[in-house]
C-alpha cells in the first residue's frame, strides 16, 4: 500500500512539472504572436567608404526604432556586388531587402527573384506619383528609387586656371569638349579628364545626343546605329593620341569603381565624369573646391540629357520577413534621420518633405551646389526607361572592348562591330 501511495506521488510530481512545463511554452508562443519575436534580415548593397559609413549609421538608427530585427549586413564594391547577387539569387537566398540598379532592376524581376512591393507594407505616400513608377514594370512595383540622379562634370578650377581656359556655361559640341582637354594638356601637362570610353551610361548620353538611344525601344537589340558606335570609339581613341585623356597603359591601371584612385582625385586630370551624387566623395578625396557642369550638347532641342533613378531599394520574393523587410526599406526612404544622414550621396533624395528639409537646415554647401546643379538639369532632361533584360552585361561587353580599341588591337570600326554582335546576342536573350 505505501508502495503504491508512493508511486501515486512520483506520478502526480511528474504530471504537474509536465502541466507546468506545457503552461510555459504557451505563454511563449503568446509572446511570439504578438509580435515581439526577433528576426534577423540581410540587407546588401553596393558601396564606397562614405556610404559605408552613413548606412551603417543608419541600420543603427533602425535597430533603435525595431529593437526586436536584427540587421546582417553585407557591402562590397560594385563588380563583385553584382557577382554575388547573382550567384544568391539564383539560389534562393538572395538578400531580404538589397539596393538595386536600373541596369539590372528589369532583369532581376523578369526571373521573379524580386517581391512587387504593392503586396507589402511598404509606404510610398512621401514619394511624388512619377517618381513611384520609376521602380514600375508590367503594373508591379519592384523597388523604390532612392533619389534622383544625373550626369555631370566636375572639374578643379585651379588647372582651368593654369591652363588659362574657362569651362562653358552654355551649350557648347563634343569637338569643344576635345579641344578643352587637348588644350588642358598642352598647356599643363595633365590630362583633360580620365578615358570613360567604357561606361555604357556615358555611351547612352553620347547616343541622344545624335538622336538615337542605346537600347531598341522593345529593348531585344541595341538603339544605335554603327555609325555613332565607331565615333564613340574614335572620339576617346582620338583624345589619347592628342593627351586629351591618359594613355592606355594609364587607363588600365585605373579601376573607375574605385573613387580615390580615380586620376581627378590625385590632380592628372582637369575634370571627372561621373553621377551627381558622388561629387561630394571626390571634393572631400580632393581637398579642394570643385565645379559642377553639363554635359556636352545639353541644349539640343530634343532634350538628350537623361534623368536617372539613382538607385532602388528591393525585397527578395523569397524572403520569409516581408513585414521586417518592409519596415526597413521604409526606414531608409522616408525617416528623416536617415535623409539627413545620408544626404544627396546617393543623389537628390526622392522623398519629397525630406529633400526640402534637407536644403533647408543643412550646413553642407555641398547640398546646395547639388541642388543647383539638378535644378539645372531638371529643366532640360528628360526620363530615362529602364534598363531591359540582358543588359546587365553591357558594362564588360564594353570595359573588355574598349581597352582592345585602347591599346589598338581593334579599330573603332571592327570594335563597333564587335560589341554590337555581343551586345545583340545578350540583348535577344534577355
Amino acid at each position: 500500500m505505501k508502495r503504491m501511495k508512493k508511486s501515486f506521488v512520483i506520478f502526480l510530481s511528474i504530471s504537474m512539472s509536465l502541466l507546468l512545463l506545457l503552461v510555459g511554452c504557451g505563454n511563449n508562443d503568446s509572446s511570439s504572436s504578438s509580435g515581439d519575436k526577433s528576426v534577423t534580415i540581410k540587407f546588401s548593397w553596393w558601396t564606397n567608404p562614405t556610404r559605408t559609413k552613413q548606412t551603417k549609421e543608419a541600420i543603427k538608427l533602425f535597430e533603435k526604432k525595431y529593437p526586436n530585427i536584427h540587421v546582417t549586413m553585407e557591402y562590397t564594391s560594385w563588380d563583385s556586388y553584382w557577382q554575388k547577387l547573382s550567384t544568391e539569387a539564383a539560389g534562393g537566398g538572395a538578400p531580404d531587402v538589397m539596393q538595386m540598379d536600373g541596369s539590372r532592376l528589369n532583369e532581376y524581376a523578369s526571373k521573379n527573384q524580386l517581391m512587387d512591393l504593392s503586396k507589402t507594407k511598404v509606404d510610398t505616400s512621401g514619394l511624388d506619383k512619377n517618381t513611384v513608377a520609376l521602380g514600375k514594370l508590367n503594373g508591379k512595383l519592384y523597388a523604390l528609387t532612392t533619389a534622383l540622379n544625373a550626369q555631370i562634370f566636375i572639374y578643379n578650377p585651379e588647372i582651368l586656371k593654369n591652363a588659362g581656359v574657362d569651362f562653358p556655361t552654355g551649350n557648347y559640341t563634343w569637338d569643344d569638349l576635345a579641344k578643352l582637354c587637348e588644350t588642358i594638356y598642352k598647356k599643363t601637362g595633365v590630362y583633360g579628364m580620365p578615358d570613360e570610353m567604357e561606361q555604357t551610361a556615358f555611351l547612352d548620353y553620347f547616343a541622344r545626343t545624335k538622336n538615337e538611344n542605346l537600347y531598341s525601344s522593345d529593348g531585344k537589340s541595341l538603339g544605335m546605329s554603327k555609325k555613332t558606335l565607331t565615333e564613340w570609339f574614335q572620339y576617346w581613341l582620338d583624345l589619347q593620341e592628342k593627351g586629351g585623356v591618359p594613355t592606355a597603359q594609364e587607363s588600365a591601371a585605373y579601376n573607375h569603381n574605385d573613387h580615390p584612385s580615380s586620376p581627378f582625385v590625385k590632380a592628372k586630370t582637369a575634370f571627372a565624369w561621373l553621377f551627381l551624387g558622388t561629387g561630394g566623395e571626390f571634393e572631400q578625396d580632393l581637398g579642394k573646391p570643385i565645379i559642377r557642369g553639363l554635359l556636352p550638347e545639353w541644349g539640343n532641342d530634343n532634350k538628350p540629357y537623361p534623368l536617372h533613378p539613382a538607385m532602388y531599394w528591393a525585397m527578395s520574393s523569397k524572403t520569409q520577413h516581408a513585414d521586417a523587410a518592409a519596415k526597413l526599406i521604409n526606414f531608409l526612404e522616408n525617416d528623416p534621420k536617415v535623409s539627413q544622414l545620408f544626404q544627396n550621396d546617393r543623389g537628390i533624395p526622392a522623398n519629397t518633405a525630406n529633400m526640402k528639409k534637407n536644403a533647408e537646415t543643412t550646413k553642407d554647401a555641398t547640398v546646395k551646389k547639388q541642388d543647383d546643379i539638378m535644378e539645372k538639369i531638371e529643366k532640360v532632361a528628360t526620363p530615362v526607361k529602364l534598363d531591359p533584360p540582358g543588359a546587365g552585361s553591357m558594362g564588360d561587353t564594353l570595359k573588355n572592348i574598349s581597352q582592345q580599341v585602347q591599346n589598338k588591337r581593334l579599330t573603332p570600326s571592327k570594335a563597333a562591330d564587335e560589341f554590337m554582335q555581343q551586345a545583340n546576342q545578350a540583348l535577344s536573350q534577355g
